[in-house]
């Protein structure tokens, strides 16, 4: 009999392949690949979980919601520090977040976690950015098409725009008052259903990595990265590789889109 399994996809959004605004050069490789595996029939997934980084454009890791003295944004990629913030080097654009900006940052250093990035103002709902990356749609409507009765379950992450979420399951930092910053009980409960759990999506250093590392220690023995499903920012290829040698060293497994069946 056939283990019951299910595809987590990361975040598969235009924004994050080429011509996108926080582009990873190598996704459409990982899109083909995600396509060809979810256009298999008969299909190895009875569901498939589709995660959609949401923002606003004001948002504390977006250039706009941070100044210098003079008033300049912060560009693309630069790190804001807890002391960055402390030190005026960095203030929030809206004074009224100032103490919010101090403890976030201070939260983040406290943790470990990595430190505030500034990155291009990328996947704003309503936006084409924001939409599933059309090859990996294409074959999202194939399984839809070879599986009548089965669905996708999406998760939006990222609206509050006061804390960042790499991971599906949780915030960086939890606001209180908003439970979906909070650890998603309920999507815990829904996979648990499942004897296998691929993975893939953008992008293997940060969400992918995030997501993983909250997942996998509640699924030991049943969680597989999908390695040629899913690339790194450029510029964090060493977090990438860290991330699969921890999914290796935990219980889980990295395997190749063309190993599933």
């Amino acid at each position: 009999m056939t283990s019951k399994k299910a595809l987590l996809l990361i975040d598969p959004q235009v924004d994050f392949h080429p011509s996108g605004s926080l582009a990873i050069p190598t996704a459409s490789s990982d899109a083909s690949k995600l396509s060809s595996l979810l256009s298999l029939h008969p299909s190895p997934f009875t569901k498939l979980f589709i995660t959609l980084d949401s923002h606003h454009l004001y948002d504390i890791a977006h250039p706009g919601y941070w100044v210098d003295s003079l008033g300049n944004h912060p560009s693309p990629f630069t790190l804001i520090t807890h002391s960055d913030v402390a030190s005026g080097k960095w203030s929030t654009s809206n004074p009224s977040d100032q103490a919010w900006g101090l403890s976030y940052t201070q939260s983040l250093s406290t943790a470990g976690n990595f430190t505030l990035c500034i990155w291009p103002v990328h996947c704003l709902v309503g936006t084409v950015g924001h939409t599933v990356d059309a090859t990996v749609l294409a074959g999202v409507n194939t399984w839809l098409g070879n599986n009548p009765g089965c669905e996708v379950r999406w998760v939006q992450k990222g609206l509050n725009r006061s804390t960042e979420m790499y991971s599906c399951m949780r915030a960086e930092v939890e606001i209180p008052g908003d439970p979906a910053t909070s650890f998603n009980e309920g999507l815990m409960e829904e996979l648990n259903e499942y004897e296998e759990i691929y993975v893939g999506g953008q992008a293997r250093s940060h969400c992918v990595n995030f997501s993983v590392r909250d997942i996998l220690p509640e699924f030991k023995g049943i969680v597989k990265v999908l390695k040629d499903g899913c690339s790194d920012v450029p510029g964090f290829e060493e977090e990438g590789k860290k991330f699969l040698e921890w999914v290796e060293d935990n219980g889980g497994e990295v395997v190749e889109c063309g190993d599933v069946r």
